[in-house]
């Protein structure tokens, strides 16, 4: 039976001893500013050029590991592909606001903000056509990356469209994964909000009360400390969830490109500027198998 590259990136997550421990570990690293990141991609896509070579293997046992010496290096590199991949994105999203103030503008003077109607309808299918596309080049582009080791391959736009052709469809499953994690990881980070805030509630409405507040004071002193704690406990396990929930979805994302980059026959590759095997060939693409349910 075979599934798809959702269904297998999940199933390898779950499989690895102690994934819920290094996920939530990756979160926290996460919140450290480009370093956090440069660890996480090096060691989520480090783990994703194996599968794409058809290595099957659990998460990586130490997160610091660094077991092929190319942490780091992987990491920061996967870190310059997505920003030099967002500038395009970002410029777009200026244009468009500058244009969308100027048409506020203008309307507001009496101006025909109806003329620029289509002109910004266009330009804002442009702008999330650019968001899209962008997002897509930077995982293929990163694959590269991690397979050949170095940082030229990633920016091989002509291979990593080449790549991209053959199985675009693969390419959008695995987006649409990303856009339903990041909507459950809001849900989730939402109610750990909510709880937060309706427990200080709580504490104020206690704090509040007149039998804590004149008649018992020594109430008052055994209570609001353990409401504080409590409150505080909650900030942190919603934090640490919410970083959590975002490494994991990372930790998907990751594995289920390394599934998507297999089917092109990676241990076959060679120099990073000669024909990939299914240029050679020319025959059917095989990326619309989806990853077996081996391993």
């Amino acid at each position: 039976m075979q599934t798809g590259y959702f269904s297998a990136a999940w199933r390898d997550v779950k499989n690895s001893p102690g994934w819920f421990g290094k996920v939530a570990i990756l979160g926290l690293v996460g919140l450290v500013p480009v370093f956090g990141q440069i660890v996480a991609y090096g060691y989520l896509f480090g783990w994703a050029r194996d599968i794409s070579w058809g290595v099957h293997a659990p998460l990586p046992p130490r997160i610091f590991g660094n077991e092929d010496g190319a942490l780091y290096r992987r990491g920061f590199f996967a870190f310059v592909i997505v920003f030099v991949c967002s500038l395009m994105p970002w410029a777009l999203g200026m244009v468009w606001g500058v244009l969308t103030g100027l048409g506020a503008f203008w309307s507001a003077r009496g101006g025909f903000a109806v003329a620029f109607g289509p002109a910004m309808m266009m330009l804002w299918l442009l702008f999330a056509a650019a968001v899209v596309l962008s997002l897509l080049f930077s995982w293929v582009g990163t694959m590269r990356m991690s397979i050949y080791g170095r940082l030229a391959p990633g920016f091989q736009f002509g291979r990593i469209w080449a790549m991209m052709r053959r199985d675009f469809g693969g390419l959008l499953r695995i987006l649409g994964m990303a856009v339903f994690l990041m909507v459950a990881t809001g849900v989730v980070v939402w109610a750990a909000t909510l709880a937060i805030t309706l427990a200080g509630a709580l504490a104020g409405v206690v704090i509040g009360t007149p039998v804590v507040s004149t008649n018992n004071p020594f109430v008052l002193m055994a209570t609001v400390p353990g409401l504080v704690a409590l409150v505080m406990i909650l900030v942190v396990a919603c934090a640490v969830l919410s970083t959590a929930a975002g490494a994991f979805s990372m930790a998907l994302i990751a594995r289920a490109l390394g599934y998507w980059t297999r089917q092109f026959d990676v241990p076959s590759w060679h120099g990073q500027d000669d024909p990939m095997p299914f240029e050679m060939t020319g025959g059917p693409c095989p990326a619309q198998t989806p990853p077996s349910n081996r391993g």
